[in-house]
């Protein structure tokens, strides 16, 4: 059995305020590459060779201890450069433990697998990327499932429900990966602690411009008004203090938004996208560059 994931772009989450009784809330899109591709056999022990072989082999034993089930064997073809901002934790423990339950004939849902696997508990991009791809935006969690601001590797909540899921249009991206890692571990934990709560003005803000100006621009193709979205909700919330730890890749979304692009950074970063429709001009960026598409299926799994 082959599996291949997605990545994603988390554009930022919405409300970290809590005012009105939830938290957390995001916005984020699903991309063909870089992926996560695994060759996966039935065996005795378990054997899991290749990058991110420790993520992946966490998210398959706790799926095969969730089922008592058979252990497997994992070949890693191909994965997603860890903590820049592409969500290869998610996608390898989903991946992982999807390997499990497909091979003891389980029928495991995607979200199912997020909690068995301690995925979801903040942003439901990820997962939700995974299992179906396109743009998406998700609705939080509830005060009284989450009462704090924590990320998802700290949070035992389950993944948040999606309010909306659209397809992309086939614009191209690239992606601009300076050196250095985006926080995680405890040092994302002390992140939520010093900005959250944020003003309850900048959240009504952001989730104006995305109810009203970005979420329509995707289903109309308007790109105009997908990279005027894009730049104003770089400007507030909680996405502004995320880019204000990352000074190098703050740069290089000035300069792409400069050169007409639709420009932002994902997650913690460092990693920065740059949108177009036709075209995004990297020949004189001086980092590590992929060129990708949006991809609006999700896994792909062949038996």
């Amino acid at each position: 059995m082959k599996i291949e994931t997605v990545s994603r772009l988390h554009f930022g989450l919405i409300d970290m305020n809590g005012e009105l009784g939830r938290i957390d809330g995001g916005i984020g899109l699903a991309l063909n590459s870089p992926s996560i591709t695994l060759n996966v056999n039935k065996s005795r022990n378990f054997c899991v060779n290749g990058p991110l072989s420790n993520r992946i082999k966490e998210g398959a034993k706790a799926v095969q201890k969730y089922l008592n089930g058979s252990p497997v064997s994992i070949e890693i073809e191909e994965a997603i450069p860890q903590h820049v901002g592409l969500g290869s934790g998610t996608q390898a423990a989903i991946a992982g433990g999807i390997a499990v339950s497909e091979l003891n004939d389980a029928e495991l849902s995607i979200n199912t697998i997020a909690k068995i696997t301690g995925r979801g508990g903040t942003s439901g991009i990820g997962t939700a990327a995974f299992e179906g791809g396109g743009f998406i935006l998700d609705g939080g969690h509830s005060s009284e499932e989450k009462g704090n601001f924590l990320p998802s590797s700290n949070s035992p909540a389950s993944p948040p429900p999606v309010t909306s899921r659209l397809d992309f249009p086939d614009w191209e991206i690239a992606l601009i990966l300076p050196k250095g890692e985006g926080a995680h571990g405890s040092k994302e934990v002390s992140i939520f602690d010093e900005f959250c709560p944020i003003p309850e003005k900048e959240v009504e803000k952001v989730a104006r411009i995305i109810l009203m100006k970005l979420l329509p621009s995707i289903l109309e193709g308007d790109f105009n008004a997908f990279r005027d979205s894009t730049k104003k909700i770089q400007r507030w919330g909680f996405k502004r203090r995320e880019i204000s730890l990352q000074p190098t890749s703050e740069r290089i979304i000035k300069n792409m938004e400069e050169k007409g692009y639709a420009a932002g950074m994902s997650s913690l970063g460092p990693t920065v996208y740059a949108i177009h429709p036709e075209n995004v001009d990297t020949s004189n960026i001086d980092h590590r560059v992929y060129k990708t598409k949006p991809d609006n299926s999700g896994v792909k799994i062949f038996k």
